[in-house]
């Protein structure tokens, strides 16, 4: 199946000229991210076509394009790129409203919910990320691109606040989130509520 876009450069210079215009720091991790979740999401909407000629591996450092990895490290620069169609173009601005405010943290801490992250590092490190994973990781479970109110949640379901600092989008301190040797998410979580009795013991009847 042919895939949406000629390149992959052609995207990532899409995703450049996003970060210029912003006024963001240029990120290659943040890129490499931008890209994974495009190809998913893209999948997902066009029955598991390519939206652009790319593999992502599953690295601990999260999904990687390894051609565009290397020409990022090569200190390759694009000067220019064929536009993207239509259909194309909306999948990488819904992409970018999405991922454009949220930090590092936030972007991994989706990705260590991504099933098809799991299932390609489960087949060993560096495994490529199926297509047909990508497609249901973004449009079956959690946190779908397509339901922004799952995307914008930490995995206790305490919601990001997207619009604001990166201080406020912080969890706070009674849900922290750390990270476990192998890269997995654990939140501290505790209570919003006590559960008050009529005395030392509870009553039955």
């Amino acid at each position: 199946m042919r895939p949406a876009a000629r390149s992959t450069f052609d995207i990532l210079f899409w995703f450049q000229e996003r970060s210029r215009q912003s006024g963001r720091a240029e990120d290659f991790a943040f890129l490499q991210k931008t890209l994974y979740f495009s190809q998913a999401v893209f999948a997902f909407l066009q029955n598991e076509r390519k939206l652009m000629p790319a593999t992502f591996l599953a690295t601990d450092v999260g999904p990687i394009e390894p051609d565009v990895f290397t020409a990022l490290d090569q200190g390759l620069t694009i000067s220019s790129a064929v536009p993207p169609s239509q259909e194309v173009q909306d999948v990488l601005t819904f992409v970018w409203k999405i991922c454009a405010e949220k930090t590092a943290s936030e972007l991994n801490l989706i990705l260590s919910q991504d099933p098809a992250m799991r299932a390609a590092k489960s087949r060993g490190r560096n495994s490529e990320i199926e297509l047909k994973d990508m497609a249901g990781a973004y449009g079956k479970s959690w946190p779908a691109l397509g339901n922004v109110e799952a995307f914008n949640s930490f995995p206790d379901g305490t919601k990001f606040a997207a619009n604001k600092s990166t201080l406020e989008a912080a969890p706070p301190a009674k849900q922290e989130v750390r990270f476990t040797a192998d890269g997995r998410s654990v939140t501290k979580w505790m209570p919003t509520k006590r559960i008050a009795g009529t005395g030392s013991q509870s009553s039955a009847g």
